[in-house]
């Protein structure tokens, strides 16, 4: 008997049948005039998501690529850069920036801590970084930060900024010119609803400025190299066509939505999930707060081994949804809502886990989280 799947985690997240259509539409040749048109006006569109009339990048590599070509075009060996980290991606970019010879000066949290601006400024007016590492959706702790406010500290010591928004692009506010983002780099598989294996990057004045004067090789992710190919419409290699055809789809359907209604719809989300949870009296990691729309973080109750829930999910019911990293792998499991999501798919996460804690022998009121979860969406669309 076939089994209907459903996939929960905060990426890759699932592919709407149209985007999914466009990609298996005949391939397109990379270098004719049809593709050409295609890819102008995917980084149109792009601009339109990003809200940047600054450069926008586009290489076929994971969001992975897109921090190493931000590190690969903006730092020479040696030089000095902070990396706010307050889990495992803000750690990815230490790691990575460490790997080419950077100075790299950490300024760490706690995780499930968010970042504070002042502490910014002051570590980076003690350690004389001229590039600063931030993560705008951690999602390994569910926390979103203020990046508005953290490029602003970082510009005020004399630091351009660089974004992760592989998560939070999309799905929640980020306004990359009016906050004066100098890069944010993001992926296809989150909220943009397009399978893995596109990242993008914004690339600012200031930031071009830097480009100009590295001198780290590079080859692939020679971001001069892109932007000359992109100016007409083509890239240096080639790229995954079908994949920017996806793309395309899904850039349409966003910018159909709204950006404005998509972000209210994941706050909404992340609400009916952060309340069906509490129902169950479960306790949240993740900040239960608005921002927290992208995914939801939850501790399991005592005794109970996160990863054997993870598991039990997928295998009881064909629902995915992430566990935790680290030392979080035992007593955290996450469920991700960005992107083709509605409540519906939260109440039936929320219903599955209910029943294996139950059964489980949890003390839990059968209905609860749903019936709460689908009264806090209707509060949160309701306003």
């Amino acid at each position: 008997m076939m089994r209907k799947r459903y996939l929960m985690a905060p990426g890759p997240t699932p592919v709407p049948p149209e985007v999914l259509a466009a990609g298996a539409e005949p391939v397109l040749h990379h270098r004719g005039p049809d593709f050409r048109a295609l890819m102008m006006r995917v980084l149109s569109r792009l601009q339109e998501v990003c809200r940047t009339k600054n450069d926008v990048l586009v290489f076929t590599a994971s969001g992975s690529g897109a921090f190493e070509s931000a590190i690969v075009n903006l730092l020479s060996q040696g030089e000095r850069v902070l990396a706010v980290s307050a889990g495992e991606f803000g750690e990815r970019w230490a790691s990575t920036a460490t790997a080419y010879g950077a100075d790299v000066h950490d300024l760490r949290y706690s995780w499930g801590e968010t970042p504070r601006p002042e502490d910014v400024k002051n570590r980076v007016e003690e350690t004389g970084a001229e590039v600063v590492f931030l993560v705008h959706s951690e999602t390994s702790t569910g926390v979103v930060a203020d990046v508005q406010a953290l490029a602003r500290a970082a510009r005020e010591a004399g630091a351009i900024s660089v974004v992760d928004a592989v998560s939070s692009l999309g799905a929640v506010r980020l306004d990359t010119d009016a906050w004066g983002l100098d890069v944010v780099v993001s992926g296809s598989q989150k909220a943009l609803m397009t399978p893995p294996g596109l990242s993008v990057s914004t690339v600012s004045s200031a930031a071009w400025e830097r480009c100009a004067r590295t001198t780290t090789p590079r080859v692939y992710f020679d971001w001069t190299r892109l932007r000359a190919s992109l100016e007409t419409g083509t890239t240096p290699f080639t790229p995954a066509v079908s994949l920017v055809v996806s793309l395309d789809k899904a850039l349409e359907m966003l910018l159909e939505e709204g950006l404005e209604a998509a972000f209210a719809r994941h706050a909404a989300l992340g609400r009916a999930c952060r309340e069906g949870a509490k129902a169950m009296g479960l306790t949240l990691y993740s900040p239960d707060e608005e921002r927290s729309a992208i995914v939801t973080a939850i501790l399991t109750p005592d005794g109970v081994d996160a990863r054997e829930l993870v598991l039990a999910l997928r295998q009881r019911f064909g629902i995915t949804v992430a566990g935790g990293h680290g030392e979080l792998g035992a007593r955290m499991f996450r469920i991700g809502h960005i992107g083709y999501y509605d409540v519906f798919d939260i109440t039936t996460a929320l219903s599955a886990v209910e029943v294996l804690l139950a059964e489980g022998g949890a003390d839990i009121e059968r209905g609860a989280a749903v019936s709460r979860a689908l009264e806090a969406f209707r509060e949160a669309v309701s306003v």
